[in-house]
């Protein structure tokens, strides 16, 4: 099946794929030298549930702001997005709560939001418009036991007040962990996810149409085909982001941390950038290195033909946030070291904030423990979303749960962007 981005045009019923022209590969994009500026910012209160869904966090403790179980779905965990022309966006939850033990009745969903990017007074709130989907697997693709068909039948220490519930195929944070989104040509989407690492390919109702697509040589502690091997990647280091191309022929799919033979032979700060076409990996992948070992990737993102925007952040928040950068990064490799180059964009602990839209303080600091959402509106803007863990708190505050942040950036100087990835419709 080909692959490919084309514009996304949401109703309440259909997505319908807008053709665009080609364009030519921009050059490269020039430097940033100056400090970028907070343009817009809004909130998601953290307790915001889907209307009339399950209950879910039986299996955590929750804490005293938000106890468990609770209220129904949070929309919340915004790990991939994928911008839309009308001002919303599509954003991707996780697993639910961190894990897969403790996720079982968290549904994988794809929601649609619309930040409110004009207030100049600080206010600004984002909307929760509708969930698009939830994940599931009707035509029995995955292989193995799924938590809705199966598995929970087979648990038997359920936590008190959780009842299996009736055999329906919906996938949930039991089965996987998705963290990246891309939207295919053809409006089915790719999904990135972290127990694999696997890809998954969803038509535009959220039901996978390809059996789970793993990763060569590489496999999670949570990977459901491990068995008694060894795994190859530390958990929760699956794929964390993942680009698609303008001419949307090929993704790159790249992982959180280190791999086990990378680490082993002393590149313990490297990152793998795969190479997918029609599902098929190529034998050569990239590598890009961090700035310390026990930093993490973000997001992956193109910009044009050859570039691409990476978040890199360390595993502090609040106070103690002291990393949280977005690269610019070529993945042309032309002194062919195998590793692409980098150069910084933004600070996220250092945005400009002379308007006052976020009450944060002026720096404006992204302090959140993982920053999983970029975005690139246009060639001088970019927005930029957290996973805010719900219902961690840490980010702004240590009793109360964090919030779903939108930024929007503008940067110093325009990147080149190729405008088939821009938000179309």
């Amino acid at each position: 099946m080909t692959l490919g981005l084309r514009a996304l045009a949401l109703t309440t019923v259909a997505l319908t794929a807008v053709v665009l022209p080609a364009q030519a590969a921009p050059e490269a994009s020039p430097p940033s030298p100056r400090r970028a500026t907070l343009t817009a910012w809004s909130v998601l209160p953290a307790a915001t549930y889907v209307p009339g869904s399950e209950t879910s966090g039986h299996w955590t403790a929750g804490n005293a702001a938000v106890p468990a179980p609770y209220e129904g779905q949070p929309v919340q965990g915004f790990s991939g997005t994928h911008a839309l022309g009308d001002g919303s966006f599509l954003v991707l939850s996780d697993n639910g709560y961190g894990a897969k033990a403790n996720s079982a009745d968290f549904l994988l969903s794809i929601h649609r939001i619309t930040p409110e990017t004009d207030a100049a007074d600080g206010d600004g709130s984002t909307t929760y418009d509708e969930t698009l989907f939830t994940v599931s697997d009707p035509d029995h693709l995955v292989p193995w036991p799924i938590w809705r068909d199966g598995a929970c039948e087979a648990d038997s220490a359920l936590p008190a007040g959780y009842v299996c519930p009736v055999a329906d195929r919906v996938l949930t944070g039991w089965d996987f962990d998705p963290e990246s989104l891309q939207v295919a040509q053809d409006g089915t989407f790719w999904v990135g996810e972290e127990f694999g690492p696997f890809l998954l390919h969803l038509n535009v109702g959220g039901q996978l149409i390809e059996a789970p697509i793993p990763t060569p040589g590489v496999r999670g502690p949570a990977n459901p085909t491990l068995g008694s091997a060894v795994p190859d990647i530390a958990s929760s280091k699956g794929f964390e982001g993942m680009a698609i191309s303008p001419n949307g022929q090929v993704l790159h799919p790249m992982l959180e941390g280190a791999t086990a033979e990378d680490k082993a032979a002393g590149l313990a700060s490297d990152l793998r950038i795969y190479t997918v076409r029609r599902g098929a990996y190529a034998d050569r992948f990239l590598r890009y290195r961090m700035e310390g070992a026990d930093n993490a990737l973000g997001d992956l993102i193109q910009v044009n033909d050859h570039e691409a925007l990476v978040i890199e952040r360390d595993n502090g928040q609040g106070a103690t946030a002291r990393f949280k950068r977005i690269y610019l990064v070529d993945l042309r490799d032309t002194d062919h070291d195998g590793y692409v180059a980098k150069r910084p964009l933004v600070d996220l602990l250092d945005v400009a904030n002379p308007d006052g839209l976020s009450p944060y303080g002026d720096p404006f600091r992204f302090s959140f423990f993982t920053i999983e959402d970029v975005e690139i509106l246009d060639g001088r803007t970019i927005a930029v979303m957290n996973d805010n863990n719900f219902p961690a708190a840490g980010g702004r505050s240590s009793t109360e749960p964090d919030q779903n942040e939108y930024l929007e950036i503008t940067l110093p100087r325009p990147l080149r962007v190729d405008r088939r990835l821009l938000p179309q419709g």
